[in-house]
Formats: structure tokens, sequence, C-alpha cells
């Protein structure tokens, strides 16, 4: 899909996802102005408010219950017809628009994902990505001492990147005051690896050799 098109419809799908999150923005290759995409990449913050239970009713199916308002909405587009629900995880959800006949990748920041490093990776592009997330030692931009998993970065000398679990929930009870940095914008993550803001269009990884 040409890039004006796929904007114009990752501006409605934000709009109308807008009232059930605290932050929700266009990533991927749009925000990177690909004249082509394959795809639409949304990067969202749900709002956290507990979803009141719908009433049970005699007779009729136990109601559904969701984590979030924003579980909730994207259920209700799947009951008509809107969508195709893919993947329908807490932390990402495949959709397909029927009505535009395009695939949108939902990434979810919760905790313990930080929005500043999250928005980074799911910018793009791939190589980038990789790029800012591999210690220098390795050829990547990250501060030796330092690693990145579920979108934290963490400080080696006060956790050991084998402590953290591979599930994204359980890494939560390990977050201390110390043992990681608070990154809650780009230009957070930007600064810590001492570089220059970039703008999407231009990212590109430097690997060193």
């Amino acid at each position: 899909m040409n890039h004006s098109a796929a904007l114009k419809v990752a501006e409605s799908l934000v709009e109308h996802l807008r009232p059930v999150c605290t932050r929700i923005e266009i990533k991927g290759s749009l925000s990177r102005l690909k004249p082509e995409v394959g795809d639409i990449e949304i990067l969202a913050a749900p709002d956290l408010a507990p979803v009141p239970r719908a009433r049970l009713e005699f007779g009729k199916p136990i109601p559904r219950s969701y984590n979030t308002a924003l579980d909730k909405l994207v259920d209700e587009m799947r009951k008509d017809g809107a969508i195709l629900l893919q993947a329908d995880g807490d932390r990402y959800k495949k959709l397909w628009l029927n009505y535009a006949g395009i695939q949108v990748d939902l990434f979810i920041n919760i905790q313990p994902s930080q929005w500043g490093v999250q928005s980074v990776i799911r910018t793009g592009p791939e190589d980038f990505s990789h790029w800012v997330v591999t210690d220098r030692k390795h050829g990547g931009a990250l501060p030796n001492g330092y690693f990145v998993k579920h979108q934290v970065v963490w400080i080696t000398r006060e956790i050991e990147k084998f402590r953290v679990p591979r599930e994204a929930d359980k890494a939560i009870a390990l977050l201390t005051d110390t043992n990681h940095l608070i990154m809650p914008e780009e230009i957070d993550f930007f600064n810590f690896l001492e570089l220059k803001w970039v703008e999407p269009k231009d990212r590109g990884a430097t690997w060193r050799r």
C-alpha cells in the first residue's frame, strides 16, 4: 500500500483506539516515510483502569473479562467484523483490517517495558533496532555493562542477564530503583547511547568492526 493511503488508515485506527490508551503512536515504515508499506505498526500504552465485567444473564454464556479497555475495544472490532484478530496477547496483537486490506502490528507498552526503548525498536529499521540493543564490545551502540531485555535497559553490575526471565510478566518483580534505567522518551535512549537525535527516516546502523 502506498504511504499516503496507509497513513490515512493508520491515523484513523489510532484515533479509534486513542480513548482507551494513555499514549499511542504510529511506528515502523510509516514513521520512516517509506513510499510503500507492507503493514502498519502502532505502539500503544493502554489505560490500565479496571474494566467492569458485563452483567451475568441467565441462560447466556458467561461474558468475557478484559484486562484493559484496549483489549475490550479490539475484541468489539473483531465481533463487528472490522478485523480478523490473528494474535491477541497482552503485549502484542496482530490484526488484519478487513475494511482496508492491510495488517496491523499493535505493540502494547506495559511494565516492565520502557516507552523510550520500545519506541526506538519499533520505529526501526530492523538493523538499527538490532544495533542499538547490542553492546559495543560486539559492535553495537549499547554501552558495555548494560543489556536490553523486554525493552528495558538493565545494569549488569546490579543484575545479570540470565536472572531476567524470558517471560516479561515475571521480570516485573525484579525491577528495583537501582538495576535499570528509566527511558520515558526516545531522546532519553539516544542520550544514553551517546547519539545525536536522528529522524526516523534517516536511521541506520553503524556497526563497529
